[in-house]
């Protein structure tokens, strides 16, 4: 059985995740909801991310 090679798409998605969560974890304007400098292209990249993972989803399912 040969394993499948790691889904790019998922594993940038994860990282994403954790950079904005670590960040938001220590940035109060961040957990306020108002994105600061440095917080604002980590939430970008991961709504970019999220919204390709979630659309790659839905169209597997339609198959």
């Amino acid at each position: 059985m040969t394993k499948s090679p790691p889904d790019d798409l998922y594993l940038r998605y994860m990282a994403a995740f954790r950079a904005a969560t670590e960040h938001t974890a220590d940035c109060p304007a961040c957990q306020a909801g108002q994105d600061c400098a440095p917080g604002a292209p980590l939430h970008e990249r991961l709504a970019r991310l999220q919204d390709a993972y979630r659309a790659r989803q839905a169209k597997q399912r339609r198959r």
